[in-house]
């Protein structure tokens, strides 16, 4: 596959005698690029299978916006050989071949794997895989769309292939499932996240989500909270819902067309397309090989492209690409030198202020490295902002240079976006807590960090980090408690938190919920519903507990928060008393005539 790849390079470089090339052609939608050669359909149908499958996706999840942090690509061409899925820092790139249509099966997964990153927090992999099948298997039909079809090659589990319940949600990053045992566990994953659509009851596994990878339960611990079920329950209703046909027809997400441009693609931006795939691009397979053959192809990718550039010098795109090879390489020289000569030609690109910022800053993005970091970098950084405002690196990295200058009102609201753009990017939640520490918030600080600590299996230099700052602020409230027993007072922000020990904490968290849930809590069997709206106003009493006035489509709604302080909140990092006016998504039961119970509240 390497030889290929280089020797498509070549050709499209112009360093070896070729055919001439087919015009290119891109179509930008709402979320992504499509592109294709001859003709601008295939672009076309990938721009809009994509926006019809990202709308699904907004659908299932009741949101109304999506966001992705590093731009989506669709290119629809020849595919073979080529890796489903190409990662490169400026951009991430779904193949697809429209002349063979399992091509699609593999890119609607990947374009759901990549809605899900930027827009859902961390979850296990049997929720990400499900995601990811279930909407591979949605098959369009003009206006209307057929749900609840496994994807094309899947096969729903036998009963004697049947992985218990208990084994598939303490399955981790840490404890993967073997690989005799993957289509298995695709396939049943795909069969619970269908039951749980079909019953209404994703709510419900947020709050099972939101337990185990927050809080610390078990899967057995929050499967019991969120659903009142045992393992054995969950078996025997994920296995019922498979013997009845659970396929609806429904209205697609609409496309709108007029959003749906095309464009004719110069040859020279076609040329330095195909290049960055081979120089800033990353895909599965083996790790030593890929880095092997990575490395070799990269080299020779880059001597050819800067002979390239120095043909079609007032060329923008050709200077941006090589902007970011050079700077993965740590050639901050080389790097400057074309992020500026892109600037002169085009400056309208966010990217090449953002990396200009980053060439100030020694080229690190997660850390500040020089002095008076917000005077010297967050011109380029607002100017990256004004151009794409939910750009997250540009947010994360001006946040961290307004912290570094005690700014901290300013980076507290930057690094808060940056990780609500990138819910699953741990650093960026590390981040986060620094600033929470600074403004003396050590709770939430605490919080952040165990959960960085905890990690997804693949930063363990995150883990690490995050295990360093918790244990200097364990020693830290010891020291401020031997500092009042000599009648030293600690600071009034400095209070000791139970979480300082969260087991301890966890049990005691646990065993209060116990006593607090009666019979008929536990036995709810109320239908979990929701609604858009605005809220209105806030009332929090005495206690923990709180009403939520709604406006929806002119109905004015009361909803009951038990406990604001344990409330499941989406796009907020704590209940907001003073709330007024912000757009939400409630999920509740209902309790009465425009009444209900809170289960978790979005705001959009």
């Amino acid at each position: 596959m390497r030889v290929r790849w280089l020797s498509l390079l070549c050709l499209l470089l112009g360093l070896a005698p070729t055919a001439p090339a087919q015009q290119w052609y891109s179509v930008r939608s709402n979320h992504l690029i499509g592109y294709s050669e001859g003709s601008d359909r295939g672009a076309r149908e990938a721009a809009e299978r994509g926006e019809e499958l990202i709308g699904v996706f907004a659908e299932i999840f009741h949101r109304n916006e999506i966001y992705f942090a590093t731009p989506l690509r669709v290119l629809a061409m020849h595919a073979e050989g080529r890796p489903p899925i190409v990662f490169t820092p400026a951009a991430n790139f779904v193949t697809v071949d429209p002349a063979q249509p399992d091509s699609w099966t593999p890119a609607a997964k990947s374009i759901a794997t990549l809605t899900l990153q930027d827009n859902y927090p961390r979850a296990q992999p049997w929720f990400d895989s499900a995601i990811a099948s279930y909407l591979a298997g949605v098959q369009f039909h003009g206006e209307q769309m057929e749900l609840g079809r496994p994807p094309r090659g899947m096969l729903p589990p036998a009963n004697g292939e049947w992985i218990p319940m208990a084994t598939l949600l303490t399955t981790s990053q840490q404890t993967p499932i073997p690989d005799a045992q993957r289509p298995i566990f695709e396939a049943e994953s795909w069969a619970l996240v269908r039951w749980l659509i079909d019953q209404g009851r994703m709510a419900e596994a947020g709050t099972y989500l939101n337990a185990v990878q927050w809080r610390g339960a078990t899967p057995e611990q929050a499967l019991s909270e969120a659903f009142s079920m045992s393992f054995a329950d969950l078996d025997r209703e994920v296995r019922e819902s498979l013997r009845k046909p659970a396929t609806k027809t429904m209205a697609a997400p609409r496309v709108e067309q007029g959003l749906v441009q095309s464009h004719k693609v110069t040859a020279e931006d076609a040329h330095v397309l195909e290049a960055s795939l081979t120089l800033l691009g990353g895909a599965g397979g083996d790790e030593a090989e890929r880095k092997l053959q990575g490395l070799e192809s990269q080299e020779l990718g880059l001597q050819e492209l800067v002979a390239y550039m120095r043909l079609h010098q007032e060329n923008a795109a050709v200077h941006r690409t090589l902007a970011w090879a050079f700077l993965q390489r740590g050639d901050l020289e080389n790097a400057v030198e074309h992020i500026r000569r892109a600037l002169t030609l085009d400056d309208s690109d966010a990217a090449m202020h953002y990396l200009y910022a980053r060439w100030v800053n020694h080229g690190e993005e997660n850390s500040i490295a020089v002095e008076s970091a917000e005077t010297r970098m967050s011109s380029e950084l607002k100017a990256a902002l004004l151009r794409e405002p939910n750009y997250a690196a540009a947010l994360e990295l001006l946040g961290l240079a307004e912290l570094s200058s005690g700014n901290l009102k300013a980076a507290l609201g930057n690094l808060q976006r940056a990780s609500a753009l990138c819910p699953r990017r741990v650093r960026y939640q590390l981040n986060l807590a620094r600033v929470y520490e600074a403004e003396g918030r050590m709770d939430a600080a605490r919080n952040l960090m165990f959960y960085a600590k905890a990690g997804d299996g693949d930063d363990t230099e995150v883990s690490a980090e995050a295990a360093e700052l918790l244990s200097k602020l364990n020693k830290q409230e010891k020291q401020r408690k031997e500092w009042a027993a000599l009648g030293v007072q600690p600071a009034p922000n400095a209070k000791p938190s139970k979480y300082d020990r969260l087991d301890e904490a966890i049990a005691e968290d646990e065993k209060a919920e116990a006593v607090s849930k009666n019979a008929a809590a536990r036995t709810d069997s109320r239908r979990v519903e929701f609604l858009k709206g605005r809220i209105v106003k806030v009332e929090c009493a005495a206690a923990t507990d709180a009403i939520l006035t709604v406006n929806a489509d002119g109905s004015t709604w009361r909803m009951h928060v038990a406990d604001r302080n344990a409330a499941v909140l989406i796009g907020a990092e704590q209940f907001d008393c003073g709330w007024h006016g912000e757009r939400v998504t409630v999920n509740y039961k209902r309790s009465g005539e425009l009444e209900g119970e809170m289960v978790s509240l979005e705001i959009d």
